[in-house]
């Protein structure tokens, strides 16, 4: 079976169960709107928006929150775990903080954040900054443990200079581990981004589904979802896209 006809049927029988259950009584709309329900609430949320802002708004500033935010923490973070792997003293003053700040909850220090920043932008982004820090750094810090040796000792005998040598071939060959250090991070940044909008925000996607789910509008807290997915599908695919022109070597070697 090709794995687009794969897809397909899964998708399809999912929406017919969804279909069955729904039009067929055996589950509240409350619990689970109908295909027409979710519809009539994408126009309205299209047209009207929620709370005073357009859905534009909302998707807008969840994406402003991810891009700076995951950006920042993943080109530190990378630009660390190089020199971290590279640089033996280095990975020595930092790995401490990396390997503590790395299986930390997210949102267990988001309440400090809160009380130094101010529940504004700032402690949102500083938040999917350090989310994103420890990921991107243990990445790059491994892509260049793994580069292979033979490479480094043929360069040396060549007569190439350390710089040359971090710059013209581990560099390059840690970018694999690199762009999938920067998928697993893009995934913790998002889903922390929405449990921050839901606890210190006041507008974005995560505050409008557990503000909708204050008044029981589960059609909106679906269509929330849906648009979480989307975007969340929407980004990897963008690194991934950005991957295979860069990394276009990665399983040729």
């Amino acid at each position: 079976m090709r794995p687009r006809t794969a897809t397909a049927i899964s998708a399809a029988v999912l929406v017919a169960g969804w279909l069955l259950l729904t039009l067929g009584g055996f589950v509240s709309d409350l619990f689970l709107p109908p295909p027409s329900q979710l519809w009539d609430a994408l126009v309205d949320l299209w047209q009207e928006g929620y709370k005073n802002r357009s859905i534009w708004e909302h998707i807008g500033q969840s994406l402003i929150r991810v891009l700076v935010g995951f950006g920042t923490g993943a080109i530190v973070g990378t630009a660390m775990g190089l020199l971290m792997g590279y640089f033996k003293t280095i990975d020595s003053l930092f790995a401490p903080f990396i390997e503590f700040l790395r299986p930390l909850p997210q949102l267990a220090y988001l309440v400090i954040l809160i009380i130094w920043l101010g529940i504004d932008e700032a402690s949102k982004i500083t938040l999917l900054f350090l989310a994103a820090l420890p990921v991107a750094a243990v990445a790059a810090r491994d892509g260049v443990r793994n580069v292979s040796q033979i490479r480094i000792r043929v360069a040396q005998s060549l007569g190439a200079k350390r710089s040359h040598i971090f710059f013209y071939i581990v560099f390059p060959s840690a970018l694999a581990e690199i762009f999938t250090g920067a998928r697993l991070a893009i995934g913790i940044v998002y889903a922390t981004l929405i449990a921050s909008e839901i606890i210190a925000g006041t507008n974005g996607i995560g505050w409008m589904i557990f503000d909708a789910g204050r008044f029981l509008r589960s059609d909106f807290v679906f269509i929330g979802i849906i648009i979480v997915g989307i975007m969340g599908i929407a980004i990897d695919r963008l690194i991934l896209m950005v991957e295979t022109r860069v990394v276009h070597w990665a399983g040729k070697q």
